[in-house]
């Protein structure tokens, strides 16, 4: 027994005796018409196409375009001579039905959304009209009362309680920080960094400054801010305070910084190296690390295009996010590649040694 019949009779026996065509079958005339009325598979495949077909046309927006449609893909159907084909054809218009009613359903959701916002700007429109009016008839009735003869000027009323002014930043430290944030300053500051990386890292190849010593230095400084992330994210999934989530990752990247500027000391001669050792450091972490930020940020975040289905832009939300998520990948076997061939000596040492200071200079 084939599988269609297997199932063909499973749906005959759920739905009873009484299964029969969408249609009445003592009309049939066509090859598929006789055809359905004869399989209980296809009679039941039938009674789901029918049931597409009124779904879509409840939704529809033409529903005599919809029937127009309807007619002239049965017209195509009664061009079938086997089984196979029918089966094929009540399939596919299914499939067909199906699609058409969940974009249908969203136009009118889009549409009904649009309704909504303009009724909602239109009364607010209304509410502001409503103020404007009251605030010109109060100030109307003001000037109609008559004023007092004055003697002498009147002392200005003074309130009872004036509530202490907050505290204004310093003009500088403001003008400086939106410089820097709203500005150009970022972008100068990144270029230096970019030029001082440069010119360390051809340092670096001469063996006149030395960025990593090895494996372990290299992976203290940069696995540091990683690790204040990880607990800060750990701290808010047990529902700690917040002041000890944004403590965590302070407190990651301020060891980094440190344990940045000890490495550099310990391992360079002289305070020109040691700068720029320290420049370069620091821009290749916060370089990456930014970037890898506003790459997890981004998986967090759902977009819905203009015109676009809730299906359609969850999909595409689906494969933006994979693209994304290959992207955090690759950025970080790069970092990690860079990183591992700037250090001097490709080996791990203990923890013990990379901590212990030596004023001796690894550079001979």
């Amino acid at each position: 027994m084939t599988l269609r019949h297997t199932t063909a009779l499973l749906l005959a026996l759920l739905a009873g005796n009484g299964m029969a065509a969408s249609f009445d079958c003592s009309k049939a005339s066509s090859f598929a018409e006789k055809s359905i009325c004869a399989d209980g598979y296809l009679s039941t495949v039938d009674n789901v196409l029918a049931t597409s077909y009124k779904k879509a046309l409840t939704a529809a927006a033409d529903p005599q375009a919809l029937r127009q449609s309807q007619r002239e893909w049965l017209a195509q159907r009664d061009q079938c001579t086997t089984q196979q084909c029918l089966d094929k054809a009540l399939g596919a218009r299914i499939q067909v039905l199906d699609h058409y009613a969940a974009d249908e359903q969203a136009k009118a959701y889009d549409a009904e959304q649009r309704v909504q916002a303009q009724q909602r700007e239109a009364q607010r429109q209304a509410q502001d009209a409503l103020a404007a009016q009251r605030a010109e008839q109060a100030r109307a009735a003001a000037e109609q009362q008559p004023r007092p003869h004055a003697l002498a000027p009147a002392a200005p009323l003074q309130p009872r309680y004036q509530a202490p002014a907050p505290a204004a930043q310093p003009a500088a430290a403001q003008t400086l920080w939106q410089w820097f944030f709203g500005g150009p300053g970022w972008k100068y500051t990144l270029l230096i960094g970019a030029c001082i990386t440069a010119v360390t890292l051809r340092r670096h190849h001469a063996q006149v400054a030395t960025l990593y010593t090895d494996y372990t230095d290299a992976a203290i400084t940069n696995l540091l801010p990683a690790a204040g992330v990880i607990i800060g994210a750990l701290c808010r999934w047990l529902e700690l305070p917040a002041v000890l989530v944004y403590s965590a990752g302070v407190t990651g990247f301020a060891l980094a910084i440190l344990y940045a500027v000890y490495a550099s000391i310990r391992s360079n001669r002289g305070a020109l190296n040691t700068v720029m050792v320290i420049v370069t450091k620091l821009t290749f972490i916060s370089v990456f690390y930014v970037l890898i930020g506003l790459l997890i940020a981004s998986l967090f975040v759902n977009t819905r295009r203009q015109g676009e289905s809730q299906a359609r832009a969850d999909a595409r939300n689906r494969r933006e996010k994979r693209a994304t998520r290959a992207q955090i990948a690759g950025l970080t076997l790069a970092y990690t590649a860079l990183t591992a061939w700037l250090c001097r000596r490709p080996t791990f040492t203990s923890l013990a040694d990379c901590l212990e200071f030596d004023t001796t200079p690894l550079l001979t």
